[in-house]
């Protein structure tokens, strides 16, 4: 163990807990008690929410780095490399910083069965405490109530959005997640939701918890006409916003979201209206409505599920001069396959599914049969990811648009190979 590399320490996370997924702050609760984290206590961020969280985490992350802040994030899961979770100032960490954050977790882990998560969230926590960042940018990996973030009190607590994902660990209707996911909402910490359609179970935890709660539409606004966009804050107003041609509903909402967030800490971190439109001239998030140039257009998103699903659409619909797509599909098994072909469809000319590597993944046979059980006929099996991007390569012409999409785990893959060709 004293000589493993990153991998070997990532092999062996895995094996620990013979659980995956283990909801539970008891176990991460104890170890992080022995360790010496100790968020700031006015630039705290706890990201929640069913899409998005990644988004606006980038949003206030850009922001707070242009104001000269050192920022660290934490998301998951990574795309490419493990090190992708834990950056400062957008720069992921290097793997001796991980490796002694590791031996630091365990030597004080006494047998406790952490999960490959809890360590990966341990890490960053004790990463961030070493290099004296100013700001923390924490993304939920799964709910809110019970994940390992949970364990720190924020500066402010923010939910993107409720939707159906996840309904196995989290419950099967949109009250039910809700109510998991406001489970991040801390007693006397102000708290805000990035959508105009607040659910009771939100509002009722804020109450509970004397949360000062802030709801987009009604405590913040943002709103566009033909050339530009304005945000309201509580006292604060950002006009002539230049938002990407490319951006869909579910964008707005996070931009207005970080920016109120960022009003809420500390107003004197607001961008000026150019400083925002510089931010945004440049801003980009790796995977999401990610476009890679090469013979043909390549569009990379990790949308996987129905909502998501739904803004993905209005981001294709922006693109000129308007032509059919090529997809390439993978999804998990306890992901809505056909809702979210639903909402792609009819700007699809050809579906190819195929398997990731997990197995987790659902199978190319059960994906083929799902599509061609809801009436699309043209769709095309691959067995397997390397295969399904190389033919989909040679088989179309330059600048069809090429979109692959379903979960992390094909556009990671697909990000690797294309860097790679």
């Amino acid at each position: 163990m004293e000589n493993w590399g990153l991998s070997e320490w990532l092999h062996w996370q895995e094996t620990l807990n013979p659980k995956e997924i283990d909801l539970d702050l008891h176990r991460i609760g104890i170890v992080a008690s022995r360790l010496d984290i100790v968020p700031p206590v006015n630039r705290t961020f706890l990201i929640a929410g069913t899409n998005g969280k990644g988004t606006t985490l980038a949003l206030i992350e850009d922001i707070l780095i242009q104001k000269g802040l050192r920022v660290g994030s934490y998301t998951s899961p990574h795309l490419v490399d493990y090190n992708e979770r834990i950056c400062i100032n957008k720069l992921p960490i290097d793997d001796s910083r991980l490796i002694d954050s590791f031996k630091l977790i365990e030597s004080v882990r006494e047998g406790i069965l952490l999960t490959y998560f809890e360590y990966s969230t341990l890490a960053a926590f004790i990463t961030f405490n070493q290099v004296d960042c100013d700001a923390w940018l924490i993304e939920v990996g799964l709910g809110g109530r019970l994940d390992a973030t949970n364990i720190i009190t924020p500066s402010i607590s923010l939910i993107t959005n409720v939707a159906l994902d996840h309904q196995e660990w989290l419950g099967t209707s949109l009250e039910e997640i809700a109510k998991e996911k406001a489970g991040i909402i801390s007693a006397k910490i102000p708290s805000i939701f990035g959508d105009p359609s607040l659910p009771k179970n939100i509002e009722q935890t804020a109450l509970e918890k004397e949360s000062d709660l802030h709801v987009l539409s009604r405590d913040f606004f943002i709103s566009s006409n033909c050339d530009s966009s304005e945000w309201q804050g509580k006292y604060a107003v950002i006009d002539s916003i230049m938002i990407p041609s490319h951006w869909g509903p579910g964008e707005y909402h996070n931009l207005a979201l970080s920016l109120a967030s960022i009003e809420i800490v500390d107003s004197e971190l607001l961008p000026s209206s150019k400083e925002l439109n510089c931010l945004l001239n440049n801003f980009s998030v790796s995977g999401r409505f990610e476009i890679i140039e090469k013979k043909q257009t390549w569009i990379l998103d990790v949308a996987h599920n129905p909502h998501a699903a739904e803004n993905l659409r209005k981001r294709l619909e922006s693109l000129v001069p308007y032509k059919k797509i090529t997809a390439i599909l993978s999804m998990m098994q306890d992901k809505e396959v056909i809702g979210f072909v639903k909402a792609l469809d009819d700007l699809v000319a050809h579906w190819i599914v195929c398997e990731m590597d997990t197995p987790r993944s659902h199978s190319v046979q059960t994906l083929q049969k799902k599509l061609i059980d809801y009436g699309i006929s043209n769709v095309t099996a691959e067995s397997g990811l390397l295969e399904a991007f190389s033919n989909v390569k040679n088989h179309t012409k330059k600048n069809d648009r090429i979109l692959i999409t379903g979960s992390f785990e094909i556009v990671g893959p697909a990000k690797k190979w294309l860097n790679s060709e």
